[in-house]
């Protein structure tokens, strides 16, 4: 391959230009990235260096810890944090306590830092008191279970009882990579050092707290849904980095495809219609690796193989499922809504498939590995796993349902890889993972982790937002949760029916219990900016200097003095679905004030968060009753109580947030039998995460409420539509620019 024509653009990943940016996006995402990571938050955290070290290395300096059973709180003196919670905080736990000549529990108890430094009353406040006098003493055995929870910036391991109290946890950031305007990479081999760096100081407090490593009887996993990541199936190594899900590099690719979907079509099989309906346009008997011989990855002619062809393809095709397709039942159909009727999900920048796409024709390495049979694709619950596993000696390559179907390459009713969609995308299955449920012993941690945990096993995995419904107990048809973090995600549970929308939300794998049990399945609506706009105010505006001001600014005033905050920084998603629409602050006066504007900012998020829920009602036939929550915007009570305000319903919030990591905790312990929790019985967990739930009733009139709702549906229009069409041929023409010339130089 070393006179391929592009071979000059490409360069060795060792050998990336550490000093400007690279000429030509084939080489912008080098493993250890050329570019500056983002500026630290000014919010304090323990990861910054500027806070005083906990007194012993079990300390934590979480809010929610009590001196009866947990470690012991900074004093006065030593705290200089804010003096309430972080909004931004990723799973609504405070950064910093805070602090009175009492302290006080999360569970409601008191207890003087005196009894803490005498010996407490076990516990982390115990041991401190004993340690130096006992540097040998014997480690008692227990029974938790431990929960791996990979999100978009920082890894997190916590441990949890049989009650889904917190027995210790451990953060750890990781950077972030941000080479051009709406570029996001992280680094594959960050992931799992993060990981693991996470698991052994996890484990570290809890010895410290006396508990054997031991103690811990298995771990899920649950991760940042759909960043993309390819490596060597003969080196274990990242090809690139991963692409991160809020990437929008493949803006104009995404519209590709779609004139692909509108003028060709794919392939769809009787069962992909719901209606019964299908438009006979030709029949293909041919598997074709890429999108046409005009289209395929750096100018080459698409290799075309038979159903009947033997070696590596054929086998892996066998091996998949996706052998012995021929006429029969196999048709083709036009438009964007061919591809939701077999996925649920419609051809977006969000996706692993375009994503992949990008990478197989922008990243020499990526492209040649897939021509020689040598990649190896997955979603970061892939990755985590094949190291924790052993990487290259044996590690597993799965994916979980709801990961999988995240993909935009599976039937949300076979539950498998679906064959015309990877016709469509140009993909091999040979690089794809096993599909694997929620909920079962898939392996355990090999010695080449490193981990303290090595011979646990892994037993849960599953997408952070359908971890965060199983986690807020929504396991029943009709219940819903929010996760209010960078974003707001609703999941609405629909049971063991596949309901379709209408009104553009997303359906979706909510969780599979087992390799034998039902999938359940929800809908799903997008929310692209929650916290985020309180950052915004913070960083851009400086409105406020800590994002925990929020309550206090916006609570200042009694309403919103007619201002309203359309937060469309990238466009609307479900259910307006306007990528043209602006961010838009309409209303102002003279009268006007930082803190109308902020008290709009936290209604943004109710009204969008409304909208979604008003559509999954109507398309459900279900009236919800109450809405369970977590994130970090949480930790805002007055956004809590506008939220049951604007929604017209009952808003729950429970006193342990770590909802995400909980949910892939409950499947773990439920495939090993642990603590007899059973997700498909929810009595089973009627005692978990119970203490201290806090309820938000509304508190204003119908007709006010809808008043307030009609104003703000004015405003939304105001934003529509805002970007010209003018702006969209000039994306679409450059991408046709780049694939000529990847053409020219391929043809030379």
């Amino acid at each position: 391959m070393s006179n391929h024509p592009l071979q000059s653009s490409f360069t060795p990943l060792e050998a990336s230009p550490k000093s400007s940016p690279p000429a030509f996006p084939s080489d912008a995402s080098p493993i250890h990235s050329p570019y500056p990571s983002r500026p630290s938050s000014r919010r304090p955290s323990l990861a910054s260096g500027n806070q005083p070290l906990p007194p012993h290395p079990g300390a934590s300096l979480s809010r929610r810890s009590s001196m009866a059973s947990g470690p012991r709180p900074i004093t006065k003196a030593e705290y200089s944090g804010p003096s309430t919670p972080s909004l931004l905080s990723r799973a609504g736990s405070p950064t910093q306590p805070l602090m009175n000549e009492r302290v006080a529990s999360r569970r409601g108890s008191f207890v003087n830092e005196a009894t803490a430094r005498l010996g407490g009353f076990g516990g982390l406040g115990g041991m401190s008191g004993m340690s130096a006098l006992d540097t040998k003493r014997e480690l008692r055995q227990g029974e938790f279970i431990g929960s791996v929870d990979c999100g978009t910036t920082s890894t997190r391991f916590i441990v949890f009882d049989d009650k889904a109290k917190i027995i210790c946890e451990h953060q750890t950031e990781f950077n972030q990579i941000l080479p051009h305007a709406g570029w996001h990479e992280q680094d594959p081999m960050e992931l799992v050092n993060s990981m693991r760096d996470t698991m052994h100081k996890a484990i570290e407090k809890l010895e410290w707290m006396g508990w054997s490593k031991d103690s811990v009887k298995g771990i899920g996993i649950t991760n940042q849904r759909e960043t993309t990541l390819c490596w060597s199936r003969s080196t274990g190594k990242p090809l690139c980095n991963a692409i991160v899900w809020d990437d929008a590099r493949t803006v104009a690719l995404v519209r590709h495809y779609e004139k692909l979907l509108d003028e060709e079509g794919i392939d769809v099989d009787d069962e992909d219609e719901p209606d019964g309906k299908l438009d006979v346009n030709g029949v293909s008997d041919e598997v074709t690796l890429g999108t046409s011989t005009e289209d395929a990855a750096f100018g080459h002619k698409g290799d075309v193989v038979t159903e009947n062809d033997g070696g590596v393809l054929g086998r892996a095709m066998e091996t998949l499922g996706l052998a012995g397709r021929g006429k029969e039942g196999v048709r083709k159909r036009k438009g964007k809504e061919a591809l939701v009727d077999v996925t649920g999900i419609p051809l977006s920048t969000y996706f692993s498939a375009i994503k992949l796409r990008w990478m197989l024709d922008h990243h020499r390495e990526v492209h040649d590995a897939h021509e020689a049979d040598d990649l190896l694709f997955g979603t970061v619950d892939s990755w985590l796993v094949y190291n924790l596993t052993g990487g290259i000696d044996g590690g597993l390559h799965i994916m979980d349902v709801t990961n999988a179907s995240r993909t935009l390459l599976i039937s949300l009713k076979t539950l498998q890889w679906h064959p015309p969609l990877l016709r469509f995308f140009g993909l091999r299955p040979s690089i794809l993972p096993k599909i694997v449920s929620c909920s079962e012993l898939y392996g355990h941690i090999h010695k080449n982790m490193d981990s303290p945990l090595t011979g646990v096993p892994i037993a849960g995995i599953v997408g952070d937002q359908q971890a965060a419904l199983v986690g807020n107990k929504c396991l029943r048809k009709g219940e819903a949760k929010n996760t209010y973090g960078t974003g707001a995600f609703v999941l609405f549970n629909t049971g063991e029916e596949l309901v379709r929308s209408n009104y553009g939300l997303i359906s979706t794998v909510a969780y599979q219990a087992g390799p034998g049990a039902k999938p359940v399945y929800a809908l799903e609506g997008s929310i692209a900016v929650a916290g985020s706009a309180i950052k915004w105010l913070r960083d851009q505006m400086n409105l406020i200097e800590e994002s925990s001001e929020m309550d206090m600014l916006a609570g200042s005033v009694k309403d919103n003095g007619g201002v309203y905050f359309v937060t469309a920084f990238s466009g609307l998603l479900a259910p307006y679905w306007d990528r043209d629409a602006a961010g838009t602050i309409i209303g102002l006066t003279a009268y006007t004030t930082s803190a109308h504007i902020a008290r709009a900012t936290l209604e943004a998020v109710c009204y969008q968060s409304r909208a979604v829920l008003d559509v999954i009602e109507k398309e459900s036939g279900v009236r919800l009753d109450t809405l369970k929550v977590d994130g970090g915007v949480t930790n805002s009570d007055l956004a809590m109580q506008l939220q049951a305000n604007i929604g017209g319903f009952n808003v729950s919030r429970p006193s342990m947030r770590e909802s995400t990591a909980l949910g892939s905790a409950l499947l773990a312990a439920h495939a090993i039998g642990l603590y007899g929790w059973n997700v498909s019985e929810p009595s089973t967990l009627d005692k978990v995460n119970t203490a201290d739930e806090d309820i938000f009733e509304p508190e204003i009139s119908e007709e006010e409420r809808l008043r307030m709702i009609g104003m703000w549906e004015r405003a939304v229009e105001r934003a529509k539509g805002w970007h010209t069409a003018e702006e969209e041929d000039k994306a679409e023409t450059d991408y046709e620019k780049e694939m000529n010339l990847e053409k020219i130089q391929a043809s030379q």
